[in-house]
């Protein structure tokens, strides 16, 4: 060994030395594999020793070349290319377990856990809609939640635990939407769909006190002041910022005008409302304002305001039966308007109505930050093909695209709790925290949530029902965002 090498291994070894412990726990080093962090552990060690404690050698087959090089190296950078091999060695791991090339083994049962963790499985809560007002799409969220967790379960899950799925149907209403969480809040350690407005609006209080990381189906932005509340996708009053210029650009809306907005009482509707205030106030245009209840299922005296009002654009913020009644209400009266919908108003089957489907294929328009069921981008289509495989003559919606970029946003929150050592409640919020941004293929919108209590997106597609398509949509604008949208702040 050259004398400069022999110097430089000495003054290393001082000074690992005289750090103490084991030299690697200085080196920051944490994966979600047991077995690669100590492959790694032992790499590093073994640069910074020059000891190999493998039973076969490999260090000094493998790496001592690196090694000499590492050392030849200015020495106030060699920790630095020791650190960046020992990380290399763990994305070449950790890729390997993926890929089932290398076992995947039990976790270390030091790591600290919250509720509904155990060694070998990880319990995430869903409260869902499967027989209320949205239980078309509460069923698709929730089976595109289960199909992002059965593929990525195959892929290893999580901190080498299996994901489950602890779903409750609330039906739509509060007060049994309060009792469920109460009797699954401490078998859960977070929450993978909440649905519903007035659902979420009634829990937040407990969600806070709890501390358990919730992801609501639900796009108000009224929800960003919960730090625990995870929204996956564009809010309410932005989708209707965006509906406005987008019927100025294409469909003759124009200064001056009169626009109208139904919309359900409570949060939902009330924040969508929210946006056309804004909106119509930037462009000049009147407002015409309507409120309905989700007990509501004939809207036609709501729609006999705006015709009388002599408003020829209605934005609506209801259930998917309320959109029918307004449709049902254009076709009878030939009401000369435009309609469009906040994402949660559509499902295929209101296409079945043939009295109906013309006023739909030609009047309504939807507005989503989520990729329609029909997408040909190659995740969706992914998503597509393997729903379609796993839930034959099911009525297809784009809810299963959400449900799994749902599932692709916890994941990245889970699997970044795991890597910084801990599964509780607190290291969960801790890792939201420092994620700035999600890119789930397509299947959302791009979601940056590096400005807490800001929208994570301000895009969205405008879509409009097609009864040959799959799931019932097509797309008429890509993701987009208005100017006005993207300046929006809110207060």
């Amino acid at each position: 060994m050259k004398l400069r090498s022999a110097l430089v291994l000495v003054l290393v070894m001082v000074t690992a030395a005289a750090c103490g412990g084991d030299p690697a726990s200085s080196a920051g080093l944490s994966s979600r594999y047991p077995q690669c962090l100590q492959q790694s552990q032992d790499l590093y060690n073994y640069l910074r020793t020059g000891v190999d404690h493998t039973g076969d050698h490999s260090m000094d087959l493998g790496m001592a070349d690196r090694r000499a090089d590492i050392l030849y190296a200015p020495l106030d950078a060699q920790d630095g290319l020791m650190r960046a091999e020992a990380e290399r060695s763990i994305q070449d791991c950790e890729k390997a377990v993926r890929e089932g090339r290398v076992p995947l083994l039990a976790p270390s049962t030091s790591l600290p856990v919250g509720p509904g963790v155990t060694a070998d499985t990880i319990t995430l809560g869903v409260l869902t809609d499967m027989t209320g007002s949205f239980a078309g799409l509460g069923k698709t969220i929730s089976q595109g939640n289960q199909l992002f967790w059965r593929d990525q379960n195959r892929a290893g899950g999580v901190c080498a635990r299996h994901v489950d799925l602890l779903v409750k149907d609330h039906g739509y209403s509060v007060q049994n939407a309060v009792g469920l969480y109460a009797q699954v809040r401490d078998k859960v350690l977070a929450f993978q769909q909440l649905l519903g407005s007035p659902e979420t609006a009634a829990l937040l209080n407990k969600i806070a006190i709890d501390g358990v990381l919730t992801q609501p189906v639900s796009w108000s932005s009224l929800l960003l002041a919960n730090p625990y509340v995870v929204l996956s996708g564009t809010t309410y009053d932005l989708e209707m910022i965006n509906a406005v210029d987008w019927l100025m650009k294409h469909r003759g809306l124009k200064p001056g005008d009169k626009i109208g907005h139904i919309y359900l009482e409570g949060e939902y509707g009330e924040n969508a409302l929210s946006g056309s205030r804004q909106a119509a106030t930037a462009n000049g245009l009147g407002l015409i304002e309507q409120n309905v209840l989700t007990s509501q299922a004939d809207i036609s005296a709501a729609m006999l305001a705006m015709r009388t009002a002599g408003a020829r654009y209605v934005l609506m913020t209801t259930t998917p039966k309320q959109l029918a009644s307004a449709a049902a209400f254009v076709a009878s009266t030939n009401y000369d308007v435009t309609l469009v919908g906040s994402n949660p108003t559509f499902l295929p089957s209101l296409l079945d109505a043939q009295a109906t489907r013309s006023v739909f294929e030609q009047r309504v328009f939807v507005v989503a930050s989520n990729a329609a069921f029909s997408s040909t981008a190659p995740i969706p289509t992914k998503v597509r093909t393997e729903y379609e495989a796993a839930h034959p003559g099911e009525t297809y919606n784009s809810g299963v695209m959400y449900g799994y970029g749902q599932g692709q946003i916890m994941y990245k929150v889970l699997d970044s709790a795991c890597v910084a050592g801990s599964l509780t409640r607190p290291a969960l919020l801790q890792a939201f925290q420092k994620i700035s941004s999600v890119d789930t293929s397509g299947l959302i919108a791009p979601l940056d949530y590096s400005r807490p209590g800001q929208p994570p997106a301000r895009a969205v597609y405008v879509l409009q029902p097609d009864h040959s398509e799959q799931g019932g949509l097509r797309v008429t604008q890509d993701l987009f965002s208005s100017f006005q949208a993207q300046a929006f702040r809110r207060q």
